[in-house]
């Protein structure tokens, strides 16, 4: 439980950091691209999410999503940040369809092998939530090609410490979906 209550502190801060730093600023990502600030952090909650789901189950996972975009829209209203509210917005809906996208490839996949499991389902998710959260914070699919670089990025560090350290995640005691 203590793992996983970790894990979840770290998922809700990332999220309402990657949409503060979405809102404000662009980085590179390697080979020339830039994307919104919050990628490498997104990124890192694809695996997050999956690692939660192999732990408790996504009945927990799932409103976590929630929860985050929602405190992400609470901090921007209260600081007057109207574009972190609209980044808020695009990130609970672009989670909420990419995570159930990756959670449908997780599933099955986790079983047989975790670290593609990850692998797999984390690019999906990156693919769908770049495409999605673009479109609606910006009105735009201009930096796509950074999003998907960067979250990538980071699935394939997840990938290698979920391969790294596969006692962090048990096998036993899997709840379905």
């Amino acid at each position: 439980m203590k793992r996983f209550t970790a894990l979840a502190g770290a998922l809700v801060a990332l999220v309402v950091l990657a949409n503060w730093l979405a809102a404000n600023f662009t980085v590179p990502v390697g080979f020339g691209y830039r994307a919104p600030g919050g990628v490498f952090c997104i990124g890192a909650v694809l695996v997050l999410r999956d690692w939660m789901q192999q732990l408790r189950g996504l009945r927990w996972t799932m409103p976590l999503v929630y929860l985050a975009g929602l405190l992400s829209w609470l901090i921007g209203d209260l600081a007057g940040w109207t574009d972190v509210q609209k980044i808020a917005v695009a990130s609970v809906v672009a989670f909420t369809v990419s995570e159930t996208l990756e959670a449908v490839v997780f599933t099955p996949l986790r079983r047989r092998s975790l670290s593609a499991g990850v692998a797999l389902s984390g690019t999906v998710g990156a693919a769908v939530d770049s495409a999605l959260f673009l479109w609606i914070a910006f009105g735009s699919l201009s930096y796509f090609t950074g999003q998907f670089i960067g979250k990538t990025e980071m699935i394939a560090l997840g990938t290698c410490l979920t391969l790294a350290r596969r006692g962090l995640l048990p096998a036993p005691a899997l709840e379905p979906a």
